[in-house]
């Protein structure tokens, strides 16, 4: 991926397990920053307005508010950030709950190493209004794991 500098990034998940997966892959990458992880919904939107990431890798299934619902919240704020929704629940349902919501891309967590590059690179950087941050593309492309089937 081309940029400038890195993309902050944070990562929500209540699972102790996904979260150092994740913590591990990023602090790999000379492209991403961890600047924070949060386990629910609400913690969520407290971190999100404290650190101001470049994008939020977020689970669909939180304890207190659902990650649909935080997407929502964070997409109406300005500056909002890129929003990846992960979910062992990948279905079609989900997925058209999580674009519905404003999430600029969903991936189960199954596909997450397989397909987060494509991702990221689908999602080249456009800076124009503040140098610096990333902003979210008007009409981001929209990926999304192609290997569950809708029931």
């Amino acid at each position: 991926m081309e940029s400038i500098e890195s993309l902050s990034v944070l990562v929500v998940d209540d699972s102790e397990a996904f979260l150092a997966s994740t913590r591990h892959w990023i602090g790999s990458r000379h492209d991403l920053r961890l600047v924070g992880t949060a386990r629910s919904g609400p913690s969520a939107l407290d971190a999100a307005a404290l650190l101001a990431p470049d994008l939020v890798i977020i689970e669909a299934v939180l304890p207190g508010i659902d990650g649909f619902r935080v997407a929502r919240t964070l997409k109406a704020r300005a500056n909002a950030p890129l929003v990846l929704m992960v979910t062992f629940h990948a279905n079609a349902a989900a997925r058209d709950e999580a674009f519905a919501a404003g999430a600029d891309g969903f991936l189960a967590k199954g596909d997450f190493s397989d397909e987060i590059e494509a991702i990221l690179e689908a999602w080249k950087i456009d800076r124009p209004g503040r140098p610096g941050r990333v902003t979210t593309p008007e009409r981001p492309g929209r990926r999304e794991s192609q290997t569950v089937p809708d029931p």
